[in-house]
């Protein structure tokens, strides 16, 4: 079972998080300070695998909503969070038995941690992605059929909003429209779901995930000469998904731009030395696509990630700037993500990218490794 025992393991999950969000889901250095905060006053919080969870427990989904930019001036409220999971229980009619993230990536890993340590509710060692993605119905919840309404968003003011939509697109819509009019942040409980349902249409163990690459990268910079590649061989052993470095070399160019609820941009990245050789990420929230001389080496719903090139340490999409040295790294999705119905939600062209999915092994024939399960936290 996985725990949290100190505020470097906070450190180690935040930067965990922040490479499996590939780019997206909001800097965790925010969550970061508000789960340490909690831990520092003594809290503690229950982390419950999803195979644990009685069948009929209540679980809601916490995720804050909008431009990951725009949290980093609104910072984060213990007052919002508790008013929503105050709100959440009166709205619907019954006690809250655990909670969960919607996507493990970046902010959004952390903020549940950090609620359950303040309220003493349990969280969920499971989420509904396995990374970040930009829309609220591209979750495996979703997916897999468990609706993210009826719903709730707040922000710090109080205004509270319920949603109860046809279907989860429409939820997405109505929820990117109420945080555009409420300053481009929210903080949403969504998919009201029993035990049951979490541990069929859930990506288990992610909040292990997290912790564990973060700590790979902290030994390796300790240790390592190759802080990297110590990390890629670590992600090639979780479940044997395939991981690689598609670039290595500097950031050129970089555009960012919040738009439409959404942060979008794309970086160029050139080789060290002489070479004409580009790079390029699309960008809306996550990285979507990496092109390699305008031929396509990775894409969603695999994970694409940039990090330091000597550091190892993760970026989000806000942190990249001109002249960064850096590395970035492909990593297979979750097989539960690669399934048809999953990729009729996830795959390229529901992002409006003309091109079908292919695998990243498929697309830099890098080789599985030998099928070895990463130990538990």
């Amino acid at each position: 079972m996985m725990s949290l025992q100190s505020l470097e393991d906070v450190q180690d999950l935040a930067r965990g998080a922040v490479l499996l969000g590939t780019g997206g889901g909001g800097d965790p250095y925010i969550g970061e300070l508000f789960l340490s905060a909690q831990l520092e006053k003594g809290k503690t919080v229950e982390i419950v695998a999803a195979n644990a969870l009685p069948d009929d427990a209540f679980v809601i989904s916490i995720a804050g909503i909008g431009s990951p930019p725009v949290l980093l001036e609104h910072l984060v409220s213990e007052r919002t969070l508790t008013h929503l999971v105050a709100r959440a229980e009166a709205f619907y009619g019954r006690r809250i038995d655990a909670i969960i993230s919607a996507e493990i990536g970046g902010a959004n890993a952390m903020f549940p941690l950090a609620l359950g340590a303040l309220i003493g509710i349990p969280v969920v060692d499971a989420d509904g992605i396995g990374r970040a993605v930009p829309h609220i119905e591209m979750t495996t919840f979703s997916i897999f059929g468990c609706k993210a309404t009826p719903a709730l968003l707040v922000d710090d003011l109080g205004n509270c909003v319920t949603i109860d939509a046809a279907d989860d697109r429409t939820c997405e819509n109505l929820a990117r429209s109420t945080t555009m009019s409420l300053g481009s942040i929210t903080f949403g409980a969504l998919y009201p779901m029993t035990g049951q349902q979490v541990k069929r249409c859930a990506v288990h163990r992610t909040l292990t995930h997290a912790l564990e690459i973060g700590r790979c990268i902290r030994e390796a910079h300790a240790a390592s000469e190759d802080v990297v590649g110590d990390l890629v061989a670590f992600l090639g052993r979780w479940d044997n998904r395939p991981a690689n470095v598609l670039f290595d070399g500097k950031i050129i160019d970089v555009r960012h731009e919040t738009r439409d609820g959404w942060h979008w941009g794309q970086a160029i990245l050139a080789p060290f030395g002489d070479s004409e050789d580009r790079f390029s990420i699309d960008i809306q929230n996550e990285y979507l696509v990496a092109r390699m001389n305008d031929e396509v080496v990775a894409m969603v719903p695999d994970l694409i990630s940039i990090v330091d090139r000597e550091s190892g340490e993760p970026l989000t999409a806000e942190m990249l700037t001109y002249g960064l040295r850096v590395k970035v790294i492909g990593y297979a999705a979750d097989p539960l993500l690669r399934r048809p119905e999953s990729l009729d939600v996830l795959g390229p062209r529901m992002f409006g990218l003309d091109m079908d999915y292919a695998p990243i092994e498929t697309l830099n024939l890098c080789e599985p490794p030998a099928r070895k399960r990463a130990p538990a936290a």
